[in-house]
């Protein structure tokens, strides 16, 4: 066996980067993150989050449920400790040259690596922050699992933990032009996939043929991974949505087809969703589908700077009350950006009742208006924006926003 693990073993080939944005704009990022940092008297921050690393440094991993874990000191470079599988990710997906690997196939020790590092580094004693949660009920990232926080408790016990979950996230939330440009991408990406899964729906069509058009157009169109796979229910499970998985299910005549999904494009997202009714709409589908592109067009024209997530949401609440017996999720709108699987959700900032924080340029949403008739059908339709000087632009434009007819 060869005395250099394989991080040293690739970096000493000098493998060529591939990295979203120039090594600058990761370092920037993080001298932004540690200014915050500073501000709580924070030593080391351990990002266990793959978004939270991915934004940092550009470590983007195909396995991103892994045990990896970004340690950003207060002042300096990263380090970051992984499985020696994950490292020829660093080696082409990282500015990160401090790489500490651990036997993955002791991945029940990985704590212990991990509190031994932080021991090594010399912050047996100090100020260390952890992602300790999921910021947001859809975000599932990787937080610190229970385990490796009593274990790191153990080991330094004369550290003082503190949550750290919302110091990338904060960074995270204002993006720049660049970051909205990718955004701009990616919602070409979605568009051509709706577009496709649109066209696919007639009588007779199952439910995995839709789905198999959006891949194919998504990929075709440049997506990489799609951060969750296409939402697509047809017929009486719409009235369950909108999360009941597709499966092989008939399209008949009558039947209202939704589908919602993102292209993503260096990890950056911009879902959107559409619905189709198979043969002419009866008034009563109609009529749902007319409401929920009213309340779609109210938080279009209402989304700028200065208000709140309250403000926009108590306005396109009163459309509700033109179609009685309806059931409404309330989440008119929730940040996006950047994400991995299993989710596009990027943190806890909503457009909803009770959100006071205002809105500022550069914060992005996803509007996901789907409503349903419980147990007898629903229909969607949501856009992805972002908010800018005077109001918000289109994230996911090109596709027309009305109830199809196939």
């Amino acid at each position: 066996m060869n005395d250099k693990n394989l991080f040293e073993i690739l970096e000493a080939k000098g493998i060529e980067k591939e990295l979203a944005f120039p090594a600058e704009v990761y370092f920037q990022r993080m001298a932004n993150v540690q200014e915050r940092m500073a501000q709580d008297g924070i030593d080391v921050l351990c990002c266990f989050n793959i978004a939270s690393s991915c934004y940092l440094t550009g470590y983007d991993s195909h396995m991103a449920p892994t045990y990896q874990v970004t340690l950003l000191p207060a002042k300096g470079k990263p380090i970051f400790t992984c499985a020696e599988l994950e490292a020829p990710v660093v080696n082409l997906h990282s500015v990160t040259e401090d790489v500490r690997v651990f036997d993955w196939t002791k991945a029940s020790d990985s704590a212990t690596s991990l509190g031994e590092l932080l021991i090594d580094l010399g912050y047996a004693n100090d100020r260390i922050a952890l992602e300790l949660k999921n910021d947001e009920n859809f975000a599932i990232g990787r937080a610190c699992d229970a385990f490796t926080y009593i274990r790191l408790k153990e080991l330094l016990p004369g550290a003082e933990f503190v949550d750290g979950t919302r110091l990338v996230l904060e960074e995270r939330l204002i993006k720049t032009e660049q970051e909205l440009g990718y955004m701009r991408e990616a919602g070409k990406m979605t568009q051509a996939a709706l577009k496709a899964s649109m066209d696919a729906c007639h009588d007779g069509v199952n439910e995995n043929e839709i789905a198999a058009a959006a891949y194919s157009a998504g990929a075709t169109a440049g997506s990489e991974l799609m951060s969750i796979d296409p939402m697509l229910m047809t017929g009486p499970r719409t009235g369950l949505a909108p999360h009941i998985p597709y499966r092989r299910h008939d399209v008949n005549s009558g039947d209202i087809a939704y589908i919602e999904l993102t292209g993503t494009y260096w990890r950056y997202n911009a879902p959107s969703m559409r619905s189709a009714v198979i043969g002419d709409p009866s008034d009563r589908q109609r009529g749902l589908a007319d409401a929920n592109l009213e309340v779609l067009e109210t938080l279009i024209q209402e989304a700028r700077p200065g208000r709140t997530g309250d403000d926009v949401a108590r306005v396109a609440a009163q459309v509700w009350d033109k179609v009685p017996g309806v059931w409404f999720h309330g989440g008119y709108g929730y940040a996006i950006g950047m994400a991995f699987q299993p989710s596009w959700t990027e943190q806890a900032v909503y457009i909803a009742e009770g959100a006071e924080r205002e809105l500022e340029p550069g914060m992005c949403f996803h509007l996901p208006i789907i409503s349903m008739y419980p147990g007898d059908f629903g229909i969607g339709f949501s856009e992805s924006i972002v908010i800018t000087e005077h109001g918000c632009e289109l994230l996911t434009p090109g596709l027309n926003r009305e109830l199809a007819v196939r």
